[in-house]
């Protein structure tokens, strides 16, 4: 079995998209570049700081944020956390858990109009001691702006399903 298929043969000629990796499927080492990349258009970031209640006047003023030295306006860090966090979901959406959340770095600052780009690598693995049929991951993701300049680090423990576990068969995917 290809552990990275992105789709599964269920019958001869009959083939069912997959989508995420399971426990087994990574390899501590392994990096997985999360593609497409996102650029940030004008006149985004305020409704998207509103939307998660962010007031401050980075995330919703547009001026403020344009006083930078370039005179271009920043992207709130937040969201390119937020976004991220999105991107890493086609490869590590077989998660049940965020365990935690930690070493979040702002390297540079991401500009309006920038696309960034994110890899995640997985630092370790190991199966959970209390939950059978899943197993921890500590992943590293780093987003670069299109000139590859690095924007944001974090790192996460999540609990993962291990494979034939979880929801998946039963809602079809």
């Amino acid at each position: 079995m290809n552990r990275h298929a992105s789709h599964i043969e269920v019958e001869p000629g009959v083939f069912l998209e997959s989508a995420g990796l399971y426990f087994e499927d990574v390899i501590a080492g392994e990096t997985y570049e999360h593609r497409p990349g996102r650029t940030f258009p004008a006149g985004e970031n305020p409704t998207a700081s509103l939307r998660t209640l962010d007031l401050s006047p980075l995330g919703i003023d547009e001026h403020y944020r344009s006083q930078t030295e370039s005179g271009v306006a920043e992207i709130n860090p937040l969201q390119v956390v937020a976004v991220m966090t999105g991107m890493m979901t086609k490869a590590f959406s077989r998660v049940v858990a965020n365990l935690a959340w930690k070493k979040v770095i702002f390297h540079s600052p991401l500009r309006v109009g920038e696309t960034l780009y994110a890899e995640t690598t997985v630092l370790e693995k190991r199966e959970s001691k209390s939950r059978p049929g899943q197993g921890i991951l500590h992943l590293r993701t780093s987003g670069f702006a299109a000139d590859g300049r690095l924007v944001c680090t974090f790192e996460r423990l999540v609990l993962v399903y291990q494979r034939g576990e979880g929801p998946y068969a039963k809602a079809g995917y």
